[in-house]
């Protein structure tokens, strides 16, 4: 999916549950799943890193200081909530293995020098499907 398409996505209302449920559906998002390609003449051991090497959708490191969390997210997504360019992400919830919990982060620090922890817009709890 390329950035542009991802930048469109609409956290707001009714669209976030079927973001969350499209998101788990897919799996590990594209950003969960680098392709790390060595040079033959450096390569000492695999060529690439599969997406079971990686499990964790990456976020910068700003959004996930702004859910509060330290475990790793199930997906990520950047978009927009209410206008503001934003990041959905996806984490395990904390007390129903059910559930997830999403959060949108406001994605403005992902652009600042210091990246402070990025604005907690919204969270809520989801069935798994």
């Amino acid at each position: 999916m390329s950035s542009a398409a991802r930048d469109s996505a609409e956290f707001s209302g009714s669209a976030l549950e079927s973001r969350v449920q499209s998101l788990l559906a897919a799996g590990p998002t594209q950003e969960a799943e680098p392709r790390i390609e060595k040079a033959p003449s450096l390569q000492s051991g695999p060529a690439t890193m599969s997406p079971k090497d990686a499990p964790d959708a990456a976020v910068p490191a700003c959004i996930q200081q702004g859910t509060g969390r330290t475990d790793g997210p199930l997906a990520a997504e950047r978009g927009t909530y209410e206008g503001v360019n934003a990041y959905l992400v996806l984490m395990t919830h904390a007390k129903d293995s059910t559930q997830v919990q999403a959060y949108v982060v406001d994605a403005a620090c992902v652009d600042r020098a210091a990246n402070p922890p990025g604005e907690l817009l919204l969270t809520e709890s989801y069935p798994r499907p």
